[in-house]
């Protein structure tokens, strides 16, 4: 009984949602709220309140050509009423041929809820997605459903993604996760052979981490014998860092000159 209600309160969010656009579209939107929500009663079974959500969540995404401002906000106000389980009904928006701000409302909306299905979900589409800016925009909600220290699904996404973009936007996260290990992956980068775009990616998320080991770890960079756009780049880094080791480093390099 209470995951009817739930359901039904879902569905009247949609329906409110869907309401202001439809004369955009020549649909008359009293026949619709009727059809939408005439037949739910508490009567009904779940699976047809399931059907109607599924009908609300289509009707919901067709609109996306007409305003999509508006739909992304009916998007983020369905994911925060669902439950972790339920949250499957927003994948179809991101495969769908929709517009791309939408679609990347909606991996934002995934990566809220904090599930193993979800997790699989976004690393599928950051790995595969032929289009890089949701291949990214799946990137960034993947880290938001992780753990603060959980930075294994990114090194997948670091170790496998095709695109050097992408491989970017993991690197940034996992300098977001502000741990030991966070730190080891990315000095494993600047100690590989990436290219200088990688390393420099590298060279900033360690500014993120917080970690006394990346403010060493930036330091040996400026006496390396990387690329003058990478150590330029750990320089800008060092002075990001509110600590006394990156102040005496950057006075040393002055005094050197």
């Amino acid at each position: 009984m209470e995951r009817t209600r739930k359901l039904l309160t879902i569905g009247v969010i949609g329906a409110f949602a869907i309401l202001a656009l439809m004369p955009l579209i020549g649909i008359h939107p009293v026949s619709l709220a009727k059809q939408a929500l005439s037949s739910v009663s508490e009567s009904e079974t779940i699976d047809q309140v399931d059907s109607n959500l599924d009908r609300l969540k289509l009707t919901l995404a067709s609109l996306e050509s007409d305003d999509p401002e508006l739909v992304k906000a009916a998007i983020y106000a369905l994911s925060n009423s669902l439950e972790d389980d339920e949250v499957h009904i927003l994948f179809p928006i991101v495969s769908g041929n929709y517009h791309e701000e939408v679609q990347k409302a909606a991996l934002y909306a995934i990566g809220n809820h904090e599930t193993a299905q979800v997790r699989e979900f976004l690393t599928d589409i950051a790995l595969s997605h032929e289009r890089v800016e949701l291949s990214k925009a799946a990137t960034y909600a993947l880290s938001n459903s992780l753990e603060e220290d959980q930075i294994g699904p990114l090194l997948n996404i670091l170790n496998n993604a095709e695109s050097s973009e992408v491989r970017k936007a993991a690197l940034y996260q996992i300098g977001n996760a502000q741990s030991e290990a966070a730190v080891e992956a990315l000095v494993s980068i600047l100690n590989s052979n990436a290219d200088a775009e990688l390393q420099k990616a590298a060279v900033y998320a360690l500014a993120n981490t917080d970690q006394e080991s990346a403010v060493k770890a930036l330091i040996r960079v400026m006496s390396s014998e990387a690329s003058t756009e990478v150590r330029k780049a750990a320089v800008h880094s060092l002075g990001n860092i509110d600590s006394e080791a990156a102040r005496k480093a950057l006075l040393d390099i002055i005094e050197n000159r």
